[in-house]
């Protein structure tokens, strides 16, 4: 993945209802998507322009080149339809999937302020964090200016706000983010349909993104292995993890069950 400002697109978008309406759509039915927003106007945009843009905007940074993912994703979506905060959770981790720099800021950034009990992420951090990318990697280097820079960091920081993760206007404070079992074992399912992952899970990049810490990861990991969600080995120092179920009845087998 090349590094891109996905991030002010969609962090522009004022109501990200009209994102978890969109996106099982999109990832199931693209052309009716198209016809719903663009032709009809369904979703009430001011000009052709704007849908259009919106449009592109879910495609870069949602849909990924795995179509399994995308399925199920689709699947999920619609799954929890009537639970915000799931829905939030989701979109969060589908982004990071396909978005290399909410990726990165996020793995190195939030996740380690999250998890160092910090109060707050201040946008002097973020700012910081690019500049310091852009100066180790030479494809950046002379592409964003100032203003680009703070632009991304103001709307990625709009976006952990939409997704529920951050509060607040001035200063962006950390939330109290609780990731149930079964949302657990859907992250497991997802990460499993990912390339090049590592297979010690403790040094897995996406460890962090479950918001569940190094220290309690092996018995939230254990709790859901009893209820035979996943397959978990573990000999003191490497830990391996595996979802049990298929797309098909990953839904029916964690949901139906619960």
């Amino acid at each position: 993945m090349h590094y891109n400002t996905d991030i002010n697109i969609i962090g522009s978008i004022p109501d990200y209802h009209l994102i978890y309406k969109a996106l099982p759509l999109l990832l199931n039915d693209p052309k009716e998507l198209e016809n719903i927003l663009v032709t009809n106007n369904e979703f009430d945009f001011r000009t052709e322009k704007s849908r259009k843009r919106f449009l592109s905007a879910l495609n870069s940074a949602f849909v990924s080149k795995n179509k399994t993912t995308d399925e199920l994703a689709s699947d999920l979506m619609l799954h929890f339809k009537n639970d915000e905060n799931a829905q939030a959770v989701l979109l969060f981790w589908l982004f990071n999937m396909n978005n290399k720099l909410f990726f990165e800021l996020n793995r190195d950034l939030f996740l380690k302020y999250y998890f160092q009990g910090r109060a707050e992420l201040p946008k002097e951090a973020v700012i910081a964090y690019i500049k310091d990318l852009i100066s180790r990697v030479d494809d950046l280097k002379g592409k964003w200016s100032e203003i680009t820079i703070d632009t991304i960091a103001s709307k990625y920081l709009t976006i952990l706000k939409k997704l529920k993760l951050l509060e607040g206007n001035q200063k962006k404070k950390f939330t109290l983010i609780r990731v149930s079992d079964e949302l657990l074992a859907v992250f497991i399912h997802l990460i499993d349909l990912l390339e090049n992952r590592k297979g010690n899970f403790l040094e897995d990049d996406f460890l962090g993104f479950t918001f569940i810490s190094k220290d309690n990861i092996l018995d939230r990991l254990k709790r859901i292995g009893k209820k035979d969600w996943v397959k978990i080995n573990f000999n003191g120092v490497t830990l391996q993890v595996e979802s049990v179920f298929n797309n098909n009845n990953i839904i029916d087998g964690i949901f139906r069950r619960a």
